[in-house]
């Protein structure tokens, strides 16, 4: 009976390994399956002509001969014929937007890209807050013109789509256009059914309230900011306060001399001035000062000369000219 049993769980052990392995290689079999499956239903578009979404200057249409270029000097857009007589000239001007006399340049349309389509002539103009697109004919004439908001610099017309596409990037975002030409590019118009994209980055003060929508996070933030602040302040006053204490302490610490150290200076004894003194020393010191006094001056004339000193007249020290001098009548 243990035997049974114990064969028993290898056979099921052996069963579920093989069930799992199954599995693992038999996910990548059933979806390459499906990919290939995908990749038979796929229909192509019949080939057409590479249109890049960027912008261009010139283009060329070889079977009509001519050139469609863009005049940024003069903000034209120019049709130049090539007859395949070996010379260009040009043959139709179109102004997009008025330069001269105009102050407002932020508000000027210019010229970003230009294709010709279907044998017209299609460029894309621009300024700050919006652009249009336009279709003209091998004249010069306005076909068609739509004007959109936003900014845009290229576009990219898809005949089997029966679609252009206009895009455009700026500093704050980018817009996308999609325009229908099922009924061909002069009556070209905005597809009803595909919104046109103007996206805008959003501001920090928005990707914040996205992100925390309740405020926690701020204030959270707010909060540690204090207190990780406060927490500086305490330490670099405490540390502060340690070190004026060391230096306190080394400053009483310093050695002071000892009272039984202090030097002792000798007194000098004074001469008492009520010690007797002998009748010569009185004498000697009288006859010192009489000398002294006798040799100090010098002996000199008593005469007593004056002399009369003559000066000059000048009006500059006379009297009678500070006297006031009365008119008689």
């Amino acid at each position: 009976m243990d035997n049974y049993s114990i064969s028993m769980e290898k056979v099921i052990k052996i069963t579920i390994s093989f069930l799992f392995s199954l599995i693992i290689f038999a996910v990548p079999i059933f979806a390459q399956e499906d990919d290939i499956i995908d990749e038979q239903e796929y229909v192509p578009f019949e080939y057409e002509p590479y249109d890049p979404l960027i912008p261009q200057l010139f283009a060329f249409d070889k079977q009509l001969g001519i050139f469609a270029g863009i005049n940024n000097v003069e903000n034209k857009i120019v049709i130049v014929s090539h007859k395949g007589d070996d010379t260009l000239f040009i043959a139709h001007e179109f102004e997009v937007d008025k330069v001269v006399g105009r102050h407002d340049t932020h508000h000027i349309y210019r010229p970003k890209s230009v294709a010709i389509y279907d044998g017209l002539v299609a460029f894309l103009a621009s300024h700050r807050d919006g652009c249009y697109f336009a279709v003209l004919d091998l004249n010069g004439n306005l076909i068609k013109r739509l004007d959109f908001p936003g900014f845009a610099s290229a576009f990219s017309y898809s005949p089997s789509a029966n679609e252009l596409y206009i895009s455009g990037e700026h500093d704050t975002g980018f817009d996308v256009i999609v325009l229908d030409t099922s009924n061909g590019i002069s009556q070209i118009c905005e597809k009803k059914d595909v919104m046109r994209l103007h996206y805008q980055k959003p501001r920090m003060s928005e990707e914040i309230a996205k992100r925390d929508p309740y405020g926690i996070g701020m204030a959270m933030i707010a909060m540690s900011v204090v207190f990780l602040a406060l927490l500086m302040l305490y330490l670099v006053f405490r540390q502060v306060g340690v070190q004026m204490l060391a230096i306190q302490k080394r400053r009483s610490q310093k050695p002071t001399e000892k009272p039984s150290e202090k030097k002792v200076e000798p007194k000098r004894e004074s001469v008492s001035s009520n010690a007797a003194m002998s009748d010569g020393v009185y004498a000697a010191i009288a006859a010192a000062i009489h000398l002294y006094s006798e040799e100090i001056h010098d002996v000199e004339n008593t005469v007593l000369t004056i002399n009369k000193v003559s000066r000059t007249y000048s009006p500059w020290n006379s009297k009678i000219f500070g006297l006031n001098t009365f008119n008689k009548r």
